[in-house]
């Protein structure tokens, strides 16, 4: 079991960042790895989202995800994978002034393989930062 968690303050609003989160269909063009996305079911704030994802090997996994606008959350949990036996987490998104938010990312995973505990945190905690970065750079092209 891995967990991980960034928090930081990033350059966009706290509305453009949640837009750009749950605009699930473009992860493929911003997010590291993620080769294919496919929106299973989708019904106001909540969404079965399958990913497709280019790590060691090609995975996929599917996520049930809960969108709470007012609250600036967005938590998932595992519905079904072939390479996760756990992959919970959330955004956490509070205003931090003029155009600025604080995000908070956090996670808990894991894998039906073992895994080496060099190559869990390169995939767990080495990409986070990064990771969270392209969701801002995405939210300002966006605007």
């Amino acid at each position: 079991m891995a967990q991980a968690e960034v928090k930081e303050v990033l350059s966009v609003s706290k509305d453009q960042l949640l837009k750009t989160i749950t605009d699930y269909e473009n992860y493929p063009k911003f997010v590291e790895n993620v080769t294919k996305i496919r929106i299973d079911k989708r019904e106001g704030n909540t969404a079965r989202v399958t990913y497709f994802v280019s790590l060691m090997k090609d995975v996929s996994y599917t996520l049930d995800l809960v969108a709470d606008p007012e609250k600036g959350t967005v938590k998932w949990k595992l519905v079904e994978s072939d390479f996760f036996k756990k992959n919970d987490g959330g955004w956490e998104i509070k205003d931090a002034g003029a155009s600025k938010c604080e995000a908070r990312y956090y996670l808990d995973v894991e894998f039906k393989i073992p895994v080496p505990g060099f190559i869990l945190g390169k995939l767990v905690k080495g990409n986070l930062p990064g990771m969270v970065k392209g969701f801002e750079k995405q939210a300002k092209k966006a605007k």
